[in-house]
């Protein structure tokens, strides 16, 4: 272990350690209750005075200067929903102090939105998930292998190149192999597994889907990967793609199948219980947020709602983080600490006319990056792509040209796809819009024009 990994990992267990003190008391519902309401009411005191949503409900008298209970917290403020982030962020975001960056993401929906952060509140989820993974016997100072993607590697021109350097160089001090999820066909699976074996890492990080594909890829060689002694395996960024994921993780690797749960917006909020069979539940990180389940959903699960309780330039105030869980049988309370599921974003992978699978997110990470594009999506139709851009005042020219070399980075063949600018994507019968629309989904009836 270098000098720079030795001590990053010493401040890291440091960390870790005295935030597990604070959880000890988790399975006490009263006393997390009151720890939560203090925190909560800490940061209300701030929120009502600097950001403009909250100003106005205070001193309208439609909410208090001080919460008594969750309850009245939850009967008082309305909920933060996607639509309003789009279009109300200002009158929700801290104007004290700029922001130091901002996370842009379109999940499954390819529908860009834009988070300022301050840069304290990154290091807010370390403890948390360095917590989450020590549970399986993870330490910060164990080499990891990744399947992974990272938009600095599509990067174009001298800065592209100059931020892909610097992801590698950082990797390696953090003792982290980066293998890319961007394109993912049999070959480069069994490539995956080569890597990885000479590379004899302690665990497994990678998108959910990209890790049950290398264990389909590669069940032949699980001697091989047992012989590795991995402590953990760990999904995320997105919902396992099949009901058996975990036990082909823990038959072909020989070690426990983790997942994480977080989001751009919120950093890590749990990891899957280790003492429950596969990933069965998952324990939530009840210090960093209040969990609220709300209303049933359309896919029978509870509506979930997530209030931060550090500070934040964009707070989260009930926001609807736009995914479902199923609480705990016994688990009646107005918040939750743990559940046994989650029913999150499922993204997915385009097959290209030569049998290549190419990860949604690759599409995410690379047309999102081009100036003026608002919205996208993926159509594919017997490998053959067309990608449909909302992006109005653009150049289409140059727009298409810049679309057109990043994808290249993704797969040659993409270089060439289809670019359409429209104004309408096609939307779910639920009126959303995914990012990825297969072979035998209905399109708009809008017209496009086609970029040449």
């Amino acid at each position: 272990m270098g000098l720079i990994s030795h001590i990053r990992s010493r401040r890291i267990v440091a960390q870790r350690n005295e935030r597990a003190q604070g959880y000890a008391n988790a399975e006490d519902a009263a006393r997390v209750a009151a720890w939560q309401l203090e925190r909560l009411n800490e940061n209300w005191a701030y929120q009502q005075r600097t950001i403009p949503a909250y100003i106005d409900l205070v001193t309208s008298g439609r909410a208090p200067e001080r919460f008594r209970s969750i309850e009245e917290f939850i009967e008082r403020v309305p909920p933060i929903t996607k639509r309003m982030v789009q279009t109300e962020m200002p009158r929700l975001t801290d104007p004290t102090r700029p922001q130091d960056f901002s996370f842009t993401t379109g999940g499954s929906t390819g529908e860009p939105t834009t988070f300022p952060f301050w840069k304290e509140e990154a290091s807010n989820s370390v403890p948390d998930r360095w917590l989450g993974r020590s549970w399986y016997g993870v330490e910060p100072h164990d080499k990891l292998f990744m399947i992974w993607g990272h938009s600095h590697l599509l990067g174009a021109g001298f800065k592209g190149k100059v931020n892909a350097r610097l992801r590698v160089l950082k990797d390696s001090l953090l003792g982290y192999y980066r293998f890319s999820a961007y394109q993912l066909d049999t070959a480069k699976l069994r490539h995956a597994c080569d890597e990885m074996l000479r590379y004899r890492p302690k665990y497994m990080i990678c998108y959910s889907s990209a890790l049950d594909y290398f264990c389909r890829a590669n069940e032949d060689r699980a001697p091989e990967l047992h012989a590795l002694g991995l402590k953990m395996a760990l999904g995320t960024g997105e919902s396992f793609p099949f009901d058996d994921s975990a036990e082909w993780v823990n038959r072909v690797l020989g070690c426990r199948c983790c997942m994480e749960y977080g989001s751009v917006e919120t950093g890590v909020m749990g990891y899957s219980s280790p003492a429950a069979q596969g990933v069965g539940r998952f324990d939530l990180f009840w210090r960093s947020y209040i969990f609220e389940p709300g209303e049933a959903g359309p896919t029978g699960g509870r509506v979930l709602r997530i209030t931060s309780l550090f500070p934040k330039k964009f707070p989260l105030m009930r926001y609807e983080i736009g995914d479902e869980v199923m609480p705990v049988a016994g688990d009646e309370g107005p918040t939750l600490t743990r559940v046994s599921r989650i029913v999150g974003k499922s993204l997915s992978f385009v097959t290209l006319s030569d049998g290549t699978k190419v990860h949604s997110v690759a599409f995410e990470h690379s047309v999102r990056t081009v100036p003026g594009v608002q919205r996208f999506q993926v159509v594919s139709r017997a490998g053959e792509i067309t990608l449909k851009v909302v992006a109005p005042g653009v150049d289409e020219r140059a727009t298409t040209a810049s679309i057109h070399a990043l994808m290249h980075k993704i797969h040659p063949s993409l270089a060439t796809a289809h670019i359409e600018y429209t104004d309408t994507l096609v939307q779910t019968v639920a009126g959303k819009t995914p990012m990825v629309v297969i072979e035998g989904s209905h399109l708009s009836p809008a017209e496009s024009r086609r970029a040449g």
